[in-house]
């Protein structure tokens, strides 16, 4: 599913956790392994994957797998558990590992159902939380206490609705630290990603107002090229307005059904080995969020693939 906007964040985040990303599992109460790596190939390399995996360089540590959430997505928790089992499925890896989630607000943490599930006699079956914090509750100065880098989130720690007077002292005070902080190519990447974080937070604010707020010409660099592309995006939509909201939800709906018919699918893979043609062509067939929800929690608490198919067929009496 396309994810609901067109300011995203998945590509600046990626390039802050190359410029910090020790900084940010630092932040996430991360502990050790340091230093990692990025596993940049599995940026959205499969059907389902987390944003990022982080290896420790010595080979001491956990695994980290990482997504940066900012949207509402009931299943987050359950489809980065089901990324990092396939993950080790796929590369023999039976050692530690954690899984963290970064949001950008406490709605989109509050939307994700629990991960957890027990079975018909009360059994936990699964348990797990991944690490988790929301940006919006941070201060500047607590990210500048991780690392100074992390300044570069602070858009996220003040309101939506921030009076734009206010905002532009505030844009202003943060470059000023980040002039006092690094100089040379560092102020120039981190100044690209205060500039999209900018536009991915605040939905009111022009590309021309980020410019004139950062005092700087980004027309040469990488988050200048991202702005003129979002222009020339919101440009092709011009004229579309008509029949658009309606459009939209429809549109988001069925993402909202595909999303769930892969989480299920990703689900039954990760514990009970490859899923049938048979079990994947109803699941297709399925139109109904409600049902597809249900037969996902199904999935986790269930003990043997026997048992899901019987509730499978409690949905869909034609499969046998």
């Amino acid at each position: 599913m396309e994810k609901p906007g067109r300011r995203g964040s998945d590509e600046p985040f990626y390039r802050l956790m190359r410029a910090s990303g020790d900084a940010v599992l630092r932040l996430l109460g991360v502990a050790a392994g340091y230093p990692y790596k990025l596993q940049a190939e599995t940026l959205k390399a499969k059907r389902v994957s987390p944003d990022l995996v982080a290896i420790p360089v010595t080979g001491q540590g956990n695994l980290v797998f990482l997504e940066f959430q900012g949207y509402s997505d009931p299943f987050i928790r359950h489809r980065l558990a089901a990324a990092a089992l396939l993950y080790c499925c796929h590369n023999d890896y039976s050692g530690p590992y954690t899984l963290a989630v970064i949001y950008t607000e406490r709605s989109w943490s509050n939307a994700a159902f629990p991960l957890n599930g027990v079975d018909s006699e009360g059994n936990v079956t699964l348990q797990g939380w991944p690490r988790e914090i929301v940006l919006e509750e941070l201060q500047a100065d607590e990210l500048m206490a991780a690392d100074p880098g992390l300044l570069v989130l602070a858009p996220y720690t003040v309101p939506k609705n921030l009076p734009k007077d206010d905002l532009i002292g505030r844009v202003r005070g943060w470059d000023g630290r980040l002039k006092e902080l690094d100089a040379g190519k560092q102020l120039a990447e981190h100044r690209d990603l205060m500039a999209l974080f900018l536009l991915n937070r605040f939905h009111n604010i022009t590309r021309e107002e980020v410019l004139a707020m950062l005092n700087f010409d980004l027309a040469e660099t990488a988050a200048g090229r991202d702005i003129r592309q979002m222009g020339f995006q919101e440009g092709r939509e011009e004229g579309r307005e008509e029949g658009r909201e309606e459009g939209l939800e429809e549109g988001l709906e069925k993402g909202r059904i595909e999303e769930a018919r892969e989480s299920l699918v990703d689900v039954l893979s990760a514990r009970f080995g490859p899923v049938s043609m048979d079990i994947s062509t109803e699941i297709e067939k399925i139109t109904s969020l409600p049902v597809l929800k249900e037969l996902l929690r199904a999935a986790i608490q269930i003990s043997d693939l026997a048992d899901f198919q019987s509730k499978l067929h409690e949905h869909c009496p034609g499969f046998h």
